[in-house]
């Protein structure tokens, strides 16, 4: 089981079901026009859901498995929403700056301090009990 968690929406689960169709799970899609609103889900082994929510928040946003060995071992990635509004909207604090600054790390561009599509020269995945895993998904 995973009990999967969303950071800065409240969402709707709209289907699960299996992920493989000879499953004897079956597939629901929820009636209605307003399913609740929630921001943790539990999900079973092989299942999937698929989820609505409203993309009304802009910034970057954390989904995790609550479970901390599944987290590290990459049940988590992040979304960027409307990375237009945020350029011009927020501003980051100059402490912050500095900090990245210290380490090394590029504070324009995308994560790989670059442009576009370009991911060029961005850190490797990272290494969790000598598997290589993606802190962006499993």
């Amino acid at each position: 089981m995973h009990t999967y968690h969303s950071h800065g929406h409240a969402f709707q689960v709209v289907e699960s079901g299996p992920v493989h169709k000879n499953s004897t799970i079956p597939v629901k899609r929820f009636k209605g026009r307003y399913p609740m609103r929630r921001d943790t889900i539990t999900l079973g082994a092989g299942q999937y859901m698929r989820v609505r929510i409203k993309a009304d928040n802009p910034g970057v946003w954390y989904q995790h498995c609550h479970q901390e060995q599944h987290n590290l071992s990459g049940m988590a990635f992040t979304f960027v929403e409307a990375p237009d509004v945020m350029q011009r909207t927020l501003r980051v604090p100059q402490e912050m700056l500095e900090f990245c600054r210290i380490l090394g790390r590029p504070t324009q561009g995308n994560s790989a301090g670059r442009f576009g599509s370009d991911m060029t020269g961005i850190d490797p995945p990272l290494a969790i009990n000598g598997t290589a895993n993606s802190i962006t998904g499993a």
